[in-house]
């Protein structure tokens, strides 16, 4: 599965790329050269919309850029799993800070989420690093349903 670096013109797509499992790091740097360095040096694909990088041969350009045609997020994200090949199967990640999630018992969650949340769901996540948790709630079906008909082209 390959990691990603999302640049800051492609923010909102990274939330959905994690929401679908994908290591997306964001970078909200604005030097391009900075981004290239740094997609290299931690073997990531670059995800933007910058048109500096349209030539494609930059010096230290990483072996995978993903350069977005369109500046909407279901597009963006079509091609995003076109061009990666991508499949279904990953587990979701923190939409904040793109660590892995943990799967925790219910009742860790009580008092922690919305009691509507803990009333209504029966599966929880845990992120260790931002103390958040997770649900299968609106987000991660308008995402789960935007992107499977993708994932199965």
């Amino acid at each position: 599965m390959p990691k990603l670096l999302v640049d800051s013109t492609a923010a909102r797509l990274s939330k959905w790329l994690r929401f679908l499992g994908l290591d997306a790091a964001l970078d909200r740097s604005k030097s391009t050269a900075g981004l290239l360095v740094r997609a290299r040096r931690e073997g990531r694909v670059l995800v933007s919309r910058r048109r500096s990088l349209e030539s494609g041969s930059a010096p230290g350009s990483p072996p995978g850029v993903v350069l977005l045609e369109s500046d909407h997020l279901v597009d963006q994200l079509r091609q995003v799993i076109a061009t990666l090949k991508l499949s279904e199967g990953f587990s979701p990640r923190c939409t904040i800070c793109n660590g892995e999630l943990d799967i925790v018992p219910r009742v860790n969650a009580d008092g922690r989420v919305p009691e509507f949340v803990y009333r209504t769901q029966s599966e929880f996540a845990f992120c260790h690093n931002c103390d958040k948790y997770y649900w299968k709630g609106s987000h991660w079906k308008n995402v789960h349903d935007a992107s499977r008909p993708l994932l199965s082209e």
